[in-house]
């Protein structure tokens, strides 16, 4: 007997199974002399194993693209996927710095001669209207009132709170602590009291030792951080019934910034000091607030895009030992543009410097780029990291406990190398040239700000970016670099220096290619610093010819895209 067959390997898909199976039952009803639609009973249940077939494999192929980090899009499961490789993605940083808390001679009426400040006290920025908390090394500080006598305190920018639980006695015991609202936990500050004991916080399970008193963090998938606890073997186990009380600092990241120069009557104190009889006593009344030292390195909390990047390359040691770790170590702090590490300097067959690993970090100059500032106009300065800055990110890397026995760590100054671009442009008629020349200049602000490549900047990463900006039709550019005009002063037919064969501009270690001005070519041209139209400067833009736009010109542009596309 010959069988009936309704489905063909060569259409295997959905939908074409789906039309065979119509196709079937259409033949088959109409034999017994009866007409088939979507609206009969089979039509019903055939559109519904369809349907339940498409969500099938819809869900399959969902969860094959989840499981892979790099195609991930759901937060949480690029989080949970970072975690099973060993990383915990950063929280948001607070700012930090010291403020200098000077006694203003006024009298006030109270007992003895000096003033008791309470470690974390409160003390608000009238400028950001954030909350600060005064940072000491003991339970107080005092500070006699003596005219003109001044403390320095740390300070950190953010809000403590806690949360109590019960521990159950048993081996690895966790908590959550979750944060409503759009809120934070700062990633370093988080303390954990058994019964008021401090334990001490460890980076891995495997790091606690035999029945030691201590716990970890990580972050929570769902909301907050969670935290662990050991099993004997490693770590210790609280106590059936004791206390645990977890104490966190809610921060707004870098919000929490703060330079120098910005006005210093902008502190008020949210909590009281006291004299030595326990009094209460208005600190804004007798104490004036300067900033001592800038509050900066405040950061976001780590970008799902930045998460993708550094898990795999997380170090499942734990262990500050190679460039890598460090770049990984430092990217997850979301403060810099440029990142570089590597084992030694241009210096073949010196030794002495081979167990140490150079940084060179470049701040993040969006982050500092005040009203109608760009990558052409910002200070120079910004391109630096200040010697406060240095040493926090010393204390970071030290009191991380990564760092490997004998390696050490130096954080080198960029080699500023200076380039003049000079642009030559055909443009359409019945375009503004003042406009076109606004959005080249601001693209390629963008462009320098976010670059990252560490060996060259092509000329052709930068007539990309021109070409698509609408009125252009084409555009040249070259480099000009100082130290291959101040070589050609000397010697006209010197190696060209800081430019390849290609007119790209090339990188060495530990340079910082910098398109500004402020310095004479070998012709005696002066170049400005600022960008300018009205004479040479560090972006020089000339408008060579303009032409119409005919038909044939934007069918040919139309072709370009077509082939962008396919």
């Amino acid at each position: 007997m010959k069988k009936n067959r309704i489905f063909k390997p060569q259409r295997i898909q959905l939908l074409q199974m789906y039309e065979d199976a119509i196709a079937f039952l259409q033949k088959s009803y109409g034999q017994v002399g009866r007409y088939f639609s979507a609206a009969s009973p089979l039509g019903h249940l055939l559109r519904v194993v369809l349907e339940m077939g498409q969500l099938i494999f819809f869900y399959i192929e969902d969860t094959i693209t989840e499981l892979n980090i790099k195609k991930a899009t759901r937060p949480h499961n690029i989080r949970g996927l970072a975690a099973l490789v060993g990383h915990n993605s950063t929280r948001a940083i607070s700012a930090t710095g010291s403020l200098q808390l000077t006694y203003n001679g006024e009298d006030i009426d109270i007992y003895g001669n000096s003033v008791i400040i309470p470690n974390y006290t409160q003390i608000k920025n009238k400028a950001n209207s954030l909350k600060y908390l005064l940072m000491m090394d003991s339970e107080e500080s005092r500070i006699n009132l003596i005219e003109n006598n001044s403390i320095i305190l740390k300070v950190i920018q953010g809000e403590i709170q806690t949360q109590t639980f019960t521990s159950n006695g048993e081996a690895l015991q966790s908590f959550n602590v979750p944060v409503r609202g759009a809120k934070n936990i700062e990633n370093f500050f988080v303390n954990v009291y058994i019964n008021g004991e401090k334990w001490q916080k460890y980076e891995s399970l495997w790091d606690m030792p035999r029945n030691s008193k201590g716990f970890l963090v990580r972050n929570s998938v769902a909301s907050g951080i969670d935290v662990f606890f050991g099993n004997e073997h490693f770590g210790a186990i609280p106590g059936m019934g004791s206390e645990i009380t977890v104490e966190f600092l809610l921060t707004q990241g870098m919000a929490g910034n703060i330079n120098v120069e910005e006005s210093i009557q902008n502190w008020e104190f949210l909590d009281s000091g006291y004299d030595i009889e326990g009094n209460e006593v208005d600190l804004n009344e007798i104490i004036k607030v300067t900033i001592h030292e800038e509050i900066t390195f405040g950061a976001a909390a780590e970008p799902l895009y930045l998460t993708k990047i550094v898990a795999p390359r997380q170090s499942r040691s734990f262990v500050l030992a190679n460039p890598d770790a460090y770049i990984v170590f430092l990217e997850k702090l979301n403060y810099f543009s440029i990142i570089d590490a590597f084992l030694n300097l241009d210096d073949e067959g010196y030794i002495k410097d081979d167990n140490v690993i150079y940084l060179f970090l470049i701040p993040d100059i969006s982050k500092k780029l005040a009203a109608r500032e760009n990558y052409f106009n910002t200070d120079i300065d910004n391109f630096y990291l200040t010697e406060s800055q240095k040493e926090k990110i010393y204390n970071l890397i030290n009191d991380s406990g990564q760092v490997m026995i004998g390696t050490e760590h130096q954080i080198l100054n960029p080699i500023i190398k200076r380039y003049v671009l000079n642009i030559s442009l055909i443009v359409y008629e019945g375009y503004s040239t003042n406009f076109i020349k606004e959005q080249i200049i601001d693209r390629l602000s963008n462009y320098f700000i976010n670059n990252r490549r560490r060996d060259r900047i092509p000329k052709s990463d930068l007539i990309h970016i021109i070409e698509e900006i609408a009125g252009i039709d084409s555009v040249n550019l070259w480099f000009l670099s100082e130290a291959n005009e101040l070589a050609k002063k000397g010697d006209p037919n010197a190696p060209v220096e800081g430019l390849d064969k290609f007119g790209d501009i090339v990188l060495g270690r530990g340079e910082l290619a910098l398109i500004r001005g402020d310095w004479t070519d070998s012709r005696g041209v002066y170049y400005n610093d600022k960008v300018s139209t009205e004479e040479p400067s560090s972006v020089n833009i000339q408008i060579y010819k303009s032409i119409p736009k005919t038909y044939n010109l934007e069918q040919h542009r139309i072709n370009l895209n077509k082939n962008d596309d396919e």
